[in-house]
C-alpha cells in the first residue's frame, strides 16, 4: 500500500539500507505540463489551476521557468525557489534550450549565483 510505503516508520527503516530519510515531492504540472500545450493557456486559467493545486496541500508547486519566450512562450517568469536541471541527452538539450549539455551547465553557474545573491533557494 502506498501510504505504508511512505509512512515515517518505513522511511526510517529503509534508511539503514541507504535510502533517504526525507523525500520532497514537487508538483510540476503548471510548469512542465503547460509548456507542452499547443495553445497559450490564459493567465487566469493558470492561476486557477495553481490555486486548486495549492488547496490540495501540496508542499511545493513549480509554476514557471526562466526560459526564452522565443522557445517556450507558454511560460512567464517569477520565482520564490529556483530549480536547475539539465537534459539527459544532447538532442533534447538542443531542442529544449537550444544549447549543448555542457553549455547549459556553464549557464547554470550564473543562474545559481544570481538566485543566491537574491536569497532565493536553489535546488537541482
Amino acid at each position: 500500500m502506498l501510504v505504508q510505503a511512505f509512512s515515517p516508520g518505513n522511511i526510517k527503516e529503509s534508511q539503514a539500507s541507504g535510502l533517504p530519510e526525507y523525500i520532497k515531492i514537487v508538483e510540476v504540472g503548471p510548469r512542465d505540463g503547460l509548456q507542452n500545450e499547443k495553445v497559450i493557456v490564459p493567465t487566469d486559467i493558470k492561476i486557477e489551476l495553481i490555486n486548486r493545486l495549492s488547496k490540495t496541500g501540496l508542499p511545493a508547486i513549480e509554476v514557471t521557468s526562466f526560459v526564452s519566450s522565443k522557445w517556450v512562450p507558454q511560460i512567464a517568469a517569477g520565482a520564490t525557489e529556483v530549480s536547475v536541471f539539465g537534459a539527459a541527452s544532447e538532442s533534447f538539450s538542443k531542442m529544449n534550450i537550444n544549447c549543448s549539455i555542457e553549455e547549459s551547465i556553464e549557464k547554470f553557474e550564473e543562474v545559481v549565483k544570481s538566485a543566491r545573491n537574491m536569497n532565493i533557494p536553489v535546488r537541482g
